[in-house]
This record gives C-alpha cells, sequence and structure tokens, in this order.
C-alpha cells in the first residue's frame, strides 16, 4: 500500500485531488473573469505597472526625507512633464511626417519606372494580363485613404473619447493609490504568502518589484538606442544618395523602430517594413541598402545591446512571447498586446521563485502502489526451468 508523502515544511503542498480538480476548475473561472471583467483588470494592470515604474524615485525622495504624500506629488508631476514634453516634441512631425508619406504613395506607382517595368515583364512572360503599373497604384491609393483615419483617431485617442479620459483618470487614481499604500500592499502580500514564510513573501516582493522595474528600464533605453539608430542610418543613407527619401522619412522611421522594439524577437522584423517599402519605390538598390542596414543594426543589438543592456535574466522563449503578445491582443486589442509584455518577466519571476517552494504530490507513487498491491494478491509463477541468473 502506497504511503501518503509528508509536506515538507515552508513549501506549497499540493496534493493529487487539487491537481486533477481544483486547478482546472480555476483556470476555467480565471477565463471566463478575463472575459467578464477583463477591462478593468486591464486598467488595475496598467497602474500597477505604472505604480512599480515609479516606486523607486519615490523612494529616492523619501531617502532625502521627502514626505511620501509629497514624493508622490512631485513623481506623478514630473512623469505627466515629462510624458507631454516628449509628446510635444516628437509626435507632431511624426505624425506630419506620416500623413506626407500617405500623400506620397500614389506617386511612388510612377517614379518606380524601372521596378516596375521589371515586374511587368517577369508578368508578360509568366503570361499574366495584369498591368502591375495600376494595380500598384490602386492599392497605394486604397492604403493613402485609410492611413490619414488611422493617423487621426491615434492623435484624438483619450481626447475626444469620454471613457478612454474616464479610464485614464480611474488608472492615474489607482496607481496613486498603490503608490501611497506601496509599503502596506507589500506587508500584505508578505503576511499572507502561501509558504506562510514572511522573509519568503518580502523576497518575492522584492524580486517582483526588481524585474518589472528593471525590465522598463532596460527595454525604454534599448527602444531609444534602436530607434535614434534607424533614424539616423536612414538619414545617412539619403545623404550618401543611397536611400533618396530616407532623410524625408528618417524621423518617422526612427519612432516606429523604437516603438516597434518593445515587441521582443517580432519588433525588428516589423520595424524594417516601413522603410524597406518606401526604399523599393526610389530603387531596387536602395532596397537592398535599407534591408543590408537593417541587418547590422540587428546584428549589433543582438550581440552587444541586448547582452549589455538586458543580460540573460529577461530571455524567454520566443514561443512564450508570442503567445502572451496573441493572448494580450485577444483579451484587449492592441492596448492588451503592449500591456503582456512586460507581464512576461513578473510571471518568469513568480515562476523562478516558486518553483522550488511547491511540491506536488506525485502521481508514479500512486501507480506503483496500485501495482505492487495488485502483484501482492497474484499467485507466485513457478521457477523456470534452467540455472539461474545468479549461476
Amino acid at each position: 500500500m502506497a504511503t501518503q508523502p509528508e509536506c515538507t515544511p515552508g513549501k506549497i503542498y499540493v496534493p493529487r485531488w487539487v491537481q486533477l480538480a481544483v486547478l482546472p476548475v480555476l483556470l476555467i473561472v480565471a477565463w471566463f473573469t478575463l472575459g467578464a471583467i477583463g477591462q478593468v483588470i486591464f486598467i488595475f494592470l496598467v497602474a500597477g505597472l505604472v505604480a512599480l515604474v515609479l516606486t523607486p524615485l519615490v523612494h529616492g525622495l523619501e531617502r532625502l526625507r521627502v514626505n511620501r504624500y509629497a514624493g508622490v506629488f512631485v513623481v506623478y508631476v514630473g512623469f505627466v512633464a515629462a510624458l507631454v514634453l516628449v509628446a510635444a516634441l516628437v509626435w507632431p512631425p511624426v505624425v506630419q511626417q506620416l500623413r506626407n508619406l500617405t500623400t506620397a504613395l500614389p506617386g511612388m506607382a510612377d517614379q518606380a519606372g524601372d521596378t516596375i517595368l521589371s515586374v511587368q515583364r517577369l508578368s508578360d512572360r509568366a503570361g499574366l494580363s495584369i498591368d502591375v503599373q495600376a494595380q500598384l497604384r490602386a492599392s497605394l491609393t486604397a492604403i493613402a485613404d485609410r492611413v490619414p483615419s488611422f493617423t487621426s483617431s491615434v492623435v484624438d485617442v483619450g481626447v475626444t473619447v469620454v471613457r478612454q479620459m474616464t479610464y485614464l483618470i480611474i488608472m492615474i487614481v489607482i496607481s496613486i493609490y498603490m503608490l501611497l499604500d506601496a509599503k502596506r500592499i507589500g506587508r500584505f502580500v508578505a503576511g499572507h504568502f502561501p509558504t506562510r514564510s514572511v522573509s519568503d513573501g518580502n523576497e518575492y516582493v522584492r524580486r517582483a518589484k526588481t524585474a518589472v522595474v528593471d525590465y522598463v528600464k532596460a527595454q525604454v533605453l534599448l527602444s531609444a538606442i534602436l530607434g535614434g539608430s534607424v533614424g539616423l542610418a536612414m538619414w545617412f543613407l539619403s545623404i550618401i544618395g543611397a536611400f533618396p527619401s530616407g532623410a524625408r522619412y528618417a524621423l518617422f522611421f526612427g519612432v516606429w523602430a523604437g516603438l516597434m522594439e518593445a515587441i521582443p524577437y517580432l519588433g525588428p522584423v516589423l520595424a524594417a517594413v516601413p522603410p524597406s517599402l518606401v526604399a523599393v519605390f526610389d530603387s531596387p538598390l536602395s532596397a537592398l541598402w535599407v534591408i543590408i542596414t537593417f541587418v547590422l543594426i540587428q546584428e549589433i543589438e543582438g550581440h552587444i545591446l541586448v547582452p549589455v543592456i538586458m543580460g540573460s535574466r529577461f530571455r524567454v522563449h520566443p514561443l512564450v512571447v508570442i503567445f502572451a503578445i496573441l493572448a494580450g491582443g485577444e483579451i484587449h486589442g492592441i492596448s492588451g498586446m503592449l500591456i503582456a509584455i512586460p507581464l512576461i518577466p513578473l510571471v518568469k519571476e513568480t515562476v523562478v521563485f516558486l518553483r522550488p517552494r511547491m511540491q506536488f504530490e506525485g502521481w508514479r507513487a500512486a501507480d506503483c502502489g496500485a501495482l505492487d498491491a495488485a502483484n501482492h494478491d497474484r499467485p507466485a509463477e513457478p521457477p523456470a526451468d534452467g540455472p539461474s541468473a545468479g549461476d
């Protein structure tokens, strides 16, 4: 008969019946909860991430003997002022360059004469009755008609929609409360940690906070470096004549690359799409130079910048990242995809921290116990003829 394994002190013991019945039910309940109050969870997640990122600044002011309430006020005013300043300096020219690009898209089909003629000859040889220039112009006109309305909605988001403004205010209020009560929340988590160890709870709170804050800081720095590098590279290619349109849209290309860099693994590919497409209309050689430039930038990023800035601590399997991005998009659209990314290091840190502190009751022991009981009731088989293995 199998013996019941003893629970190791300081570990979270999960018996077999919980693994078989309770955990699947909890997953189902969590899925329906996300569907029912996904917006509420999203608001609290964003507010929590903002509070985690701003917490070190508040602690720094506290070390300078600044009252916590005053410190939260100063940090928030500075944070909002920095966002407004960056948006005021960068956003208008970026939007203007994007609109200029969409306006110029239909005319690019007329400028890319050699490329279109080459494609047209290939089409004719293949026996396809396609007017490549007409089809290309129609496609670019359709894109140009849609992009301005998209950019207008992006510029106006949170300004003209009352609901978005309400959500934004609620996020700010929640994050302020989280900053003010950070110590109390930390003590609550430590005091109710599943291992019943206050030291474990304090260690988890510290590591989870550090994982998110360090990831956000490293990602912002990496995005700024990559975005600036792409913008300067496109401008330089235009100066030397390798990519004539590069300088005209360099700021947009750089900001786009910086934003895409926030998406692990997929971001570098998405960052190269707009400049490569524009370069094709200048000439195939321009597109080749742009692709080579992006390959060089990504090689420098992958072998120098990411190891130095990110290190190995935040690396997870690409399939995990893709799953998290798709799940975030399914739950809350584009904003859900973006918010899922900084949650990856938090989930990873949680799994790494809890793995040695969890004890699952094994299933193999139960199977072996049942097999031993069956063998005990089975009559013994007569010994086989011939010498034994020990002879």
